[in-house]
């Protein structure tokens, strides 16, 4: 038993969910939707040969789902750790939304600079959203499990 509660009262319910971290929680959803649409693609994708058993955006893009899986689960579980992997998931923007989609979708040259031009930009919005969200002291706070 806390020291900080008397045997007689009920602890003190958690905090709610503050809203960048409620921010947070879509932007991961949305990556894992995007992720699971663009897998097959990422799995036929080879970069180097015929030959090579793997590709180096497939490398990427498993770290990607394995370090996206785990942060949802611990930040589901308010533990600390989910404070440092919401900060790397939200860097993720930029790379993600420029860079993905005209590898995996073969656009011309002309169309990916167009492409990378418009998302970059938003990319980056959405990174310095979430990063300036998530290190406010009611986000840390909120991921206080241990």
């Amino acid at each position: 038993m806390s020291p900080e509660v008397a045997p007689d009262q009920e602890p003190a319910p958690p905090p709610p969910m503050p809203f960048a971290v409620r921010l947070w929680f879509v932007w991961a959803f949305a990556l894992l939707a995007i992720t699971g649409i663009l897998l097959p693609r990422i799995i036929e994708f080879v970069d180097f040969s015929q030959k090579a058993p793997f590709s180096l955006l497939g490398l990427f893009m498993m770290f990607e789902l394995a370090a996206l899986l785990f942060g949802i689960t611990v930040a589901m579980q308010r533990k600390r750790i989910a404070h440092r992997f919401a900060i790397g998931i939200a860097i993720l923007a930029a790379p993600i939304l420029a860079g993905l989609p005209p590898i995996l979708l073969d656009f011309p040259p002309e169309a990916t600079a167009g492409w990378q031009a418009l998302f970059v930009p938003v990319g980056l919005v959405i990174s310095v959203v979430l990063i300036v969200g998530l290190l406010r002291p009611g986000s840390r706070a909120y991921f206080s499990e241990d």
